[in-house]
């Protein structure tokens, strides 16, 4: 499964290496407005089915199964005349009018994602992942070679297009090849209505995280230009890049595992701490990786042209970290058939969005923008945390102690980069402390202590 992750990210990554690498910088920027947009594509169809199929007890009713299929095919059509509707508009947002027509391209991708075999999703109810390794180590190929054609044909930014149509043609085709069950479609609304309950939150989380994950990038397109645009994204692709492998490989595995053990509270809560640590483990090794290597990774890979990216790839970085932690209460909320946790700390994640455009307008430079940004993240993964402990009834004074700690080596962190190298001082021993802690080898000294609750025995002791 980790492999087959790697291959999606690795190819994705590759594939804006080779347009990096093909277009000017200005050209690059305008082939990161697909990426953008395709971020939208995705929030508009992403009611979840293909995990309410690995979540949902009756998935192993085939007749179950092709409902969903009929919700799916509703909710892919819905998704495309709403894509094909804001694609003007988002022209016009983007300043790249002259793109209209291309971004409506983009329509047909829902229309593809209508026909995806949930078969391929509901054998991971038993640990059955092959699947998705097979799609995952075909379609990102030749996504990856779609390229090549498009520039051949085009010789411009819109050979990104191809790339994005091959690939998730690529990988609808294959959910169907080496099914046991065929591909059936039927119409049941008792279900529609069950994939809406548990979707409409997702869908409004993923609104959500479009304006997160992408009002950086609009807001130095707007305020920067093209260029800008173009190393920025190559900076935050680097930096997201990682945390999204780690956050989709982690559901993937421990949802099917944690929505099992709902009914055991002890395995729940070890299953729940094991994926906080391994949140923590490699959020810190996302930070620190990026404060030793960035420079050199984004040279060797993107090249000079790119290098004004490095000034903020740890900041970058550290946004990051924080949201990688808060994909373990997100998980455990889900198993719980509770999708609302992710809406509602992206709710308070996203207010940091016109912070960010506030300060970037009066300063006229990135670095307040970011930090706006990282102080929201904390303020979700708290949020996430809190929700998550309230939903799925377990303990959370584990979570909030790896939440203070990683939030300490990011200051430290953000102290190398913007003040001094002193502080790698600071750094080496919290992240020590934070190693220890995820290994449960140490208890916390005493002005850590205060974390030491469960939100049960909190609230009992404010009613108090």
């Amino acid at each position: 499964m980790l492999a087959a992750n790697l291959v999606d990210v690795a190819a994705i990554l590759l594939r804006n290496i080779i347009l990096a690498r093909l277009l000017p910088v200005d050209q690059f920027g305008l082939a990161a407005t697909f990426s953008i947009l395709m971020t939208m594509v995705e929030t508009f169809q992403n009611v979840g089915i293909n995990r309410l199929v690995v979540q949902d007890a009756r998935a192993d009713d085939l007749r179950f199964v092709a409902s969903l299929h009929g919700a799916q095919l509703v909710v892919s059509i819905a998704a495309a005349l709403l894509l094909a509707g804001a694609a003007y508009p988002f022209a016009l947002a983007m300043g790249t009018p002259a793109l209209a027509s291309a971004y409506l391209l983009l329509a047909a991708v829902p229309l593809a994602n209508a026909f995806l075999n949930l078969e391929s999703f509901r054998v991971q109810r038993h640990g059955q992942f092959g699947p998705q390794v097979l799609r995952s180590f075909l379609s990102q190929p030749i996504g990856l070679l779609a390229i090549f054609p498009g520039f051949w044909w085009l010789g411009d930014h819109r050979a990104a297009l191809f790339a994005i149509i091959g690939q998730q043609s690529a990988a609808v085709i294959l959910t169907h090849v080496h099914m046991r069950q065929r591909f059936r479609i039927d119409f049941n609304g008792a279900v529609l209505r069950t994939a809406l309950a548990f979707g409409w939150p997702l869908v409004a989380n993923g609104l959500l995280m479009f304006l997160i994950l992408n009002g950086d990038r609009i807001i130095v397109l707007q305020r920067f230009g093209p260029a800008a645009l173009g190393w920025f994204s190559a900076a935050v692709m680097l930096t997201l890049t990682p945390a999204n492998l780690i956050a989709k490989s982690l559901q993937t595995l421990t949802l099917p595992l944690l929505a099992k053990a709902n009914g055991d509270p002890p395995r729940f809560q070890r299953i729940y701490d094991g994926v906080c640590s391994a949140t923590a483990c490699t959020a810190l090794a996302l930070v620190i990786g990026t404060l030793i290597l960035g420079d050199v990774v984004i040279a060797f890979l993107f090249g000079a042209k790119f290098m004004p990216a490095a000034t903020f790839l740890a900041a970058l970085a550290c946004m990051n970290a924080l949201r990688l932690l808060r994909v373990a209460p997100t998980i455990a909320a889900m198993a719980c058939g509770e999708t609302r946790n992710p809406l509602y700390a992206n709710l308070v994640r996203g207010l940091g969005v016109p912070i960010a455009i506030a300060a970037a307008a009066m300063t006229g430079a990135i670095e307040p923008m970011i930090l706006a940004g990282i102080a929201a993240e904390f303020a979700g993964a708290i949020t996430a945390g809190v929700l998550a402990h309230r939903h799925a009834r377990n303990g959370g004074a584990y979570y909030q102690q790896l939440l203070l700690l990683l939030g300490l080596c990011l200051v430290a962190a953000l102290s190398i980069t913007w003040v001094s190298a002193l502080g790698w001082l600071l750094l080496g021993p919290l992240a020590a402390l934070l190693l220890l802690r995820c290994a449960a080898g140490v208890q916390l000294p005493r002005p850590f202590s205060v974390f030491r609750f469960t939100p049960t025995s909190w609230g009992r002791s404010h009613r108090t």
